[in-house]
């Protein structure tokens, strides 16, 4: 935030170029033209102040509210309007692209090893191909809760317009299935009962495998995003097992529970306890904002190995023989292999995970 002589405030993005994101056009210089064009649009966003030549930094007006929880009835129904207007305009010209495609880009030439899940998920989306929507729309990329400002009683701004783009208005709807997940929101057929228009249930969740995909290689690509590794595996393995669980229901698989061991104590268990304690009691309450944060982060990678150390050989030998028993050719049991082999991972990294542990995607 940047206050000014006179106490206005403006909100400025910075961007050194040098990420992947960047490279295949998800740069500052892009997002721009979406403020530009939404300046006399009746949607709620930051107004545009001005963007440097060679793309690096953008400055937007200040925008008051939280990105909190949607959760409330009247909050919910006022974010869903929004969306009303958003997918109501002309869409612009020079946003239009094949989004997909970049995102395969991105990952064959930016991954630094390949992905036999992202590869299935690639697969299946380019099979289940719906065409092109019979009206186009700007589609924000990443819209729902999380990525909406607002002031406990109305919204105040639909923010983090990097990824937008001219595509299917179901993409939209899509991603709001997935970020809440994440952050607290109404039930999905209630907020869809307020959207104005059809909602097709099939491109709905084509496009929830590709919001999906694309998350995955969004992790894969910037790894741990400032190097923090326990945010990292926690929203990847909540991807990775969702991903899974939705190509078995698209590939008409029903897959076996995983069957988790109860954890024992082991030598080094008092050990990791020991840790954690003085995590929570001692090293987090005298930090505060990022290192604080970064504290919590490094007890959830305690919390893992804890894990690993009780349960993970059990787990390993479930894993050696599911790779013995799933022909991985074949797609329907390699998607049965990779949601048992995800929900794995997830009884690993659960206790760190919190609430989000078994979150489960909302289908239409």
């Amino acid at each position: 935030m940047v206050t000014l002589d006179d106490g206005g405030r403006r909100f400025l993005r910075m961007d050194a170029g040098t990420s992947a994101l960047s490279a295949v056009g998800y740069d500052l210089a892009r997002e721009a033209r979406a403020y530009q064009w939404l300046t006399d649009k009746p949607v709620r966003a930051a107004g545009f102040c001005g963007v440097s030549p060679d793309g690096t930094a953008l400055l937007l007006d200040f925008v008051e509210g939280s990105p909190g929880s949607l959760d409330d009835t009247a909050l919910a129904k006022d974010f869903m309007e929004q969306v009303n207007v958003l997918h109501a305009l002309e869409p612009p010209d020079d946003l239009a692209h094949d989004d997909l495609a970049v995102w395969a880009r991105l990952y064959r030439e930016h991954c630094p090893e390949s992905d036999p899940l992202i590869d299935l998920g690639l697969r299946q989306l380019a099979e289940m191909a719906p065409g092109p929507p019979e009206r186009a729309v700007l589609v924000h990329g990443d819209l729902g809760p999380g990525n909406v400002l607002h002031d406990g009683r109305q919204v105040t701004g639909l923010c983090d317009w990097e990824l937008a783009h001219v595509g299917d208005p179901m993409e939209d709807l899509a991603w709001i299935t997935v970020r809440a997940m994440l952050t607290p929101f109404v039930d999905i057929e209630t907020a869809f009962g307020w959207y104005h228009g059809p909602v097709d249930a099939e491109r709905v969740c084509y496009w929830q495998l590709a919001c999906q995909v694309r998350n995955l290689i969004g992790l894969g690509v910037t790894g741990a995003a400032g190097g923090d590794l326990g945010m990292g595996m926690l929203f990847s393995t909540l991807h990775r097992r969702v991903t899974a669980e939705l190509l078995c229901e698209i590939l008409g698989v029903v897959p076996e529970p995983v069957e988790v061991p109860e954890p024992t104590d082991t030598e080094a268990s008092a050990v990791y306890e020991a840790v954690l304690d003085d995590l929570r009691s001692v090293i987090t309450p005298a930090l505060d904002g990022y290192a604080a944060a970064r504290a919590k982060s490094v007890a959830r990678l305690v919390r893992y190995l804890d894990m690993v150390d009780r349960i993970g050989p059990a787990l390993a030998d479930q894993d050696r023989i599911d790779r013995d028993r799933f022909n991985m050719g074949d797609d329907a049991e390699a998607a049965h292999y990779w949601t048992r082999a995800t929900q794995r991972q997830e009884a690993l990294m659960g206790p760190a995970m919190g609430r989000l542990a078994g979150t489960r995607l909302a289908r239409i």
